[in-house]
């Protein structure tokens, strides 16, 4: 019984929170900012961005704006900060990149915890799409995720790197925003709204 328990049980949880029920169904042209970083290890901010990306357009999803472009586009309107953006810097943004929404991201942690088998990576990290033309914020994601989520008997799913973990976390997020435009395209075949 013990090691049939033992064998069930995983690590703790992730942390997933979204909110928001608007997904432009369309594939549209979407712009991902550069992450801002609240963990304090600014490299971080970069591997979020990059893992992001590659996630968003294999999701396909949208059509994505080469990062290069965000940043040149972000410099010449002198952006220094996407959560700085006003609004009219949002639309200003938006409108120099030809795209109709922004995804605008933040770091929220990015280091290791201590478990009983040593330090494991752990990562967090916000998203949100926003409508340019109005200002609203149409899907938001809270995830954490740590290296023992989903551990098993003799270590069996840690995840070691951190990179990857951002990879996984990045999957959870975008995974929970397919199942609001799956919700919704539910609601419009039955004529309910999600």
């Amino acid at each position: 019984m013990l090691v049939l328990a033992v064998l069930c049980t995983a690590g703790a949880p992730a942390v997933r929170r979204s909110v928001g029920g608007t997904v432009p169904p369309d594939h549209p042209r979407v712009a991902l900012t550069p992450f801002e970083n609240l963990a304090g290890r600014e490299e971080q901010s970069q591997i979020f961005t990059k893992v992001f990306f590659a996630q968003l357009v294999a999701s396909g999803a949208f059509e994505m704006v080469d990062p290069a472009m965000v940043e040149a586009a972000m410099d010449s309107l002198g952006i220094r900060s996407a959560n700085s953006m006003t609004p009219a810097d949002q639309r200003a943004l938006a409108d120099t990149l030809h795209a109709r929404y922004l995804l605008m991201g933040s770091v929220l942690e990015s280091g290791s915890i201590q478990s009983g088998e040593g330090a494991v990576p752990a990562v967090g990290a916000t998203l949100r799409l926003v409508e340019t033309a109005s200002g609203r914020v149409l899907w938001a994601g809270v995830h954490f995720r740590s290296g023992e989520d989903r551990e098993t008997l003799f270590r069996w799913g840690r995840v070691t790197s951190t990179e990857r973990l951002v990879s996984e976390l990045a999957a959870d997020m975008l995974g929970d925003f397919r199942e609001v435009g799956a919700r919704q395209a539910r609601g419009h075949r039955t004529g309910r709204q999600p």
